[in-house]
């Protein structure tokens, strides 16, 4: 059995559709006919009998048969009819020819007196099967037919209904819908239902609506519709019972739909097939195509001829499928005045129904591929329209094993491997859909990878700096990163890249991560690869004093002295220093120290650096007796001093104090030999510092 989903339903019904498809789409041209039982059992009685739509060719060869469900199924409920009632299962074709409609009863085979069943018990349903042989019987009728037969189905398009039976007149509703409406004030008994010409006609064969009536204006959906008899029927067929009807317009001269044919269900004299023209607004009887005395005709459908003057017809009746045509046109008796032999017979136990021509499926159209390239496993999407019911999705002429019918304009599927470049091409029942353009089958960019990095490593505080890296698989757009930044990247060949690293990348010493990023599809990013910054070597540019015993304090300028791990005084290592930033370092000259001159060095993880200059480290024992002579008074002092040198030669002095800190600048020592203590100085011992030519004294004073 196979399912349809309309175009209204979810995707992911549309997928299920595909996986439960059993039958094969229906041939254009071929003939399809509703038939009750499947031969096993009698079908003499009212009860539910299962329904099977027989496929047959122009020369009335069987071509397959369809089921339809009788169990509950995931698109509705079972379709069943009564096995003794002709005047159920009118097949119909929609307007659009897409579809062939049908009513019948949901419940499974067996079920008693089917046709009599409240709608409580027995729902009444509508079945549309598509082109490709898919059934859905979603749509119910809600309490309509209570206790009384559904029979016909119309429909433009396969989305709104037009249903009647034995009862309850004309009820419209639409796809998935469960409450009808009734739109006629008319007739409550009717047998067949069809559009034509933009207009709604039934069939009945009660007075005063024997033969067929027109309802309301156009296509009405609301209530209230008036049915009236079409002129020329009532006084010429009382005593006819009239089932399915197809219309056609065969004369240029006449507005609308112009010649109707009638399958008349009545037994005895007068069966067959009538032929009616609109004639002068009054339709007239050109004659009847007489059938069996013994059987009554139930269906009839027609195709116009290509010139629009003679008609294709088929009809059934329980027994029989009839293949026949009227070349006669417009308001002319029929070609045939008795129905031909049988195309076709129903077998025993079995009957046939409503008869109609195969639905056809529009051809696909496919507007766009997106992406039009990627990998294996990338997603397409192709669009277009009348996709429903697609068997067939090929790239460059192979199948794609697994697609998904989306919606009827949507299908996806992932490029699968071995996968080649071309066309996407679409089949359904329709025909076959080929893309305008190509879809590329990319191959995947390599994952890069990293040789070597030329320049590998940088001083730290270094200006801009071109890195070149040498590897495999780089494409254009790959991209060189230092650490977290992405760099500017120029693509030399697929073994080499430049970059230009910003100075501020190279602002601290470290070891950073160089990588290279390659874009989808595929590539991926390499492994790093360290960058060294180092640390700069250290530089003295100057120190003060140049000369000092213990407490003395001594400053030294320069560059890069961030992390030094020692100081040195010619072969002396300070024990104590203070790095107070990159350019400065701060010692005092510890107690103990003997008296020796030499270059100061400064040494950091980088390197050493050594002073331009001899530093005279001169003992406590020697500055103390240096200067002979020398005085300092009064000490303690409070505001000044008296510094009386041993000669007249010129002195400078300056203050530290015990960390050896330098308090009081050196200065010329003024000609009264004074030095003044500022009142900002604080209480304590300090050293005062006596330069007189080549010799330099030290001397403990207290400020109070």
């Amino acid at each position: 059995m196979r399912y349809f989903y309309h175009l209204g339903l979810t995707a992911g019904l549309v997928a299920l559709q595909a996986a439960s498809a059993l039958a094969n789409p229906f041939t254009p041209g071929n003939i399809v006919i509703a038939r009750v039982g499947d031969g096993s059992a009698s079908i003499a009685n009212s009860a539910a009998t299962a329904v099977f739509l027989d496929e047959y060719s122009p020369a009335g060869v069987l071509v397959q048969s369809v089921a339809l469900p009788t169990s509950v199924s995931p698109t509705g409920r079972s379709l069943t009819a009564a096995g003794n009632a002709p005047t159920e299962l009118g097949l119909a074709r929609t307007g659009d020819g897409r579809h062939l409609v049908l009513a019948g009863y949901g419940t499974v085979p067996g079920t008693a007196a089917v046709a009599t069943s409240l709608a409580t018990d027995v729902a009444r349903v509508v079945g549309v099967v598509s082109p490709g042989g898919n059934i859905d019987t979603n749509t119910g009728l809600g309490n309509a037919f209570d206790g009384a037969s559904v029979r016909a189905v119309a429909s433009h398009d396969g989305v709104s209904f037009y249903v009647v039976g034995s009862d309850a007149g004309v009820q419209y509703t639409t796809f998935g819908n469960f409450s009808p409406t009734r739109i006629d004030a008319g007739p409550a008994a009717l047998r067949g239902v069809r559009i034509a010409g933009g207009n709604l006609y039934v069939s009945a064969n009660t007075s005063p609506n024997f033969g067929l009536s027109k309802v309301g204006t156009g296509l009405p959906t609301t209530a209230g519709q008036a049915v009236t008899v079409l002129p020329g029927f009532p006084a010429a067929t009382a005593g006819s019972s009239p089932n399915g009807f197809f219309f056609a317009d065969l004369s240029p001269a006449v507005p609308g739909v112009d010649v109707v044919y009638v399958a008349d269900g009545r037994t005895g004299t007068g069966n067959g097939i009538q032929k009616w023209s609109l004639v002068a607004g009054n339709w007239v009887l050109n004659g009847t195509i007489a059938g069996s005395s013994a059987t009554g005709l139930s269906g009839i459908d027609g195709n116009p001829n290509a010139a629009g003057t003679g008609v294709s017809l088929v009809a059934s009746s329980p027994a029989s499928l009839y293949i026949l045509a009227d070349n006669t046109g417009y308001n002319v008796a029929p070609t045939q005045t008795v129905l031909p032999t049988p195309a076709a017979r129903a077998a025993t136990n079995t009957a046939f129904r409503g008869i109609a021509f195969a639905p056809v499926a529009p051809a696909p159209v496919i507007a766009s591929i997106n992406p039009t390239s990627g990998l294996v496993g990338a997603t397409v999407t192709v669009t277009g329209s009348f996709f429903t019911e697609a068997s067939e999705v090929t790239l460059n002429s192979v199948a794609i094993a697994s697609f998904t019918v989306v919606d009827a304009n949507t299908i996806t599927f992932e490029v699968p491997v071995g996968a080649t470049s071309g066309t996407v091409a679409v089949t359904t029942p329709g025909g076959t859909a080929t893309s305008a353009g190509t879809f590329t089958v990319l191959a995947p960019n390599p994952v890069p990878t990293i040789a070597s990095l030329a320049p590998s490593t940088a001083v730290a505080g270094s200006a801009n700096l071109v890195l070149t890296v040498n590897g495999t698989g780089f494409v254009s757009g790959s991209v060189v990163s230092f650490g977290a930044n992405a760099l500017a990247t120029t693509y030399v060949s697929a073994t080499q890249l430049t970059a230009t690293v910003p100075a501020s990348a190279l602002a601290t010493a470290g070891s950073y991560g160089v990588t290279v990023a390659s874009p989808a599809p595929g590539g991926g990013t390499s492994a790093a690869v360290a960058f060294t910054v180092t640390v700069a070597a250290p530089a003295i540019a100057s120190f003060t004093p140049t000369t000092g015993g213990p407490g003395t304090g001594v400053t030294i300028t320069g560059t890069n002295f961030a992390g030094a791990t020692m100081v040195r005084i010619g072969s002396f290592n300070v024990p104590t220093f203070i790095v107070v930033s990159a350019t400065s370092i701060t010692l005092t000259i510890p107690a103990g120290t003997g008296s020796v001159s030499g270059y100061l060095s400064v040494t950091t993880p980088a390197g050493t650096a050594t002073s331009a200059a001899l530093f005279n480290l001169v003992s406590a024992t020697t500055a103390a007796n240096a200067l002979p002579g020398l005085s300092v008074f009064p000490n303690p002092a409070t505001d000044r001093l008296t510094v009386a040198l041993p000669s007249a030669a010129p002195a400078t002095v300056a203050l530290r104090d015990l960390t050896g800190r330098l308090v009081l600048a050196p200065a010329a020592l003024a000609p009264d030999h004074q030095l003044l203590l500022p009142a900002t100085l604080a209480t304590g011992v300090y050293l005062l510092e006596v330069q007189q030519g080549a010799a330099t004294a030290v001397r403990r004073i207290e400020k109070r």
